[in-house]
């Protein structure tokens, strides 16, 4: 964790900028609109008929405060780990991780999954800024803990897949395992392509 910890002198602190916005952003959707928001959530029904926004909206919004809450520390604590490692950053992550992971998430889901009606949250996001998270503190530290946390993440989709949720089960709609997967599946392939382009 050197690289993150160094940004904190010589120069002042070095904050997460983009995930604070984007974490500030949800919070302030919830203040507002409230628990899923009609209007912005995911709907299938809705898109279709053309309120194409809600594929991206549907992301930032969430079903109480619980949720929320989850996600935006989540995000908070990810996002200050990789906007702040040389071997991240905040365009990476706005590109690779929202808006990257976003559009295949949401495709995923509007073309691949026509039975789910409804969707909203950060989490499948958030696995994907933890798999690149994971990937790019490793290589910065070399400690192997980093892995460990990979493969954490990698056994709780496995279990949730075939038992249910671990952390999310009081909630009103279930983890969509579809999205998750996805997600992590962008965090490999943004790895890998970092990795390689590091070496050439």
């Amino acid at each position: 964790m050197t690289g993150a910890l160094s940004t904190l002198s010589h120069g002042g602190v070095k904050l997460p900028w983009v995930s604070v916005t984007l974490a500030a952003m949800s919070l302030v959707l919830f203040a507002v609109f409230g628990g899923k928001p009609e209007a912005l959530l995911y709907d299938r029904a809705l898109i279709e008929n053309g309120e194409v926004w809600r594929l991206a909206t549907g992301h930032f919004v969430h079903l109480d405060a619980q949720h929320l809450l989850m996600n935006v520390g989540a995000l908070i604590a990810l996002g200050f780990l990789y906007e702040t490692s040389p071997h991240g950053g905040a365009l990476r992550l706005l590109s690779g991780c929202f808006v990257l992971s976003g559009t295949l998430i949401s495709s995923v889901l509007f073309f691949g999954d026509p039975a789910t009606q409804f969707y909203c949250g950060l989490s499948a996001i958030l696995n994907t800024l933890y798999v690149v998270t994971m990937s790019v503190m490793w290589r910065e530290t070399g400690s192997r803990i980093w892995l460990v946390a990979l493969a954490l993440l990698l056994a709780k989709t496995g279990y949730e897949t075939f038992f249910g949720s671990v952390f999310s089960s009081n909630l009103e709609w279930p983890p969509h395992i579809g999205a998750h997967v996805t997600g992590i599946f962008v965090g490999v392939l943004l790895s890998v392509s970092n990795c390689l382009r590091r070496r050439s």
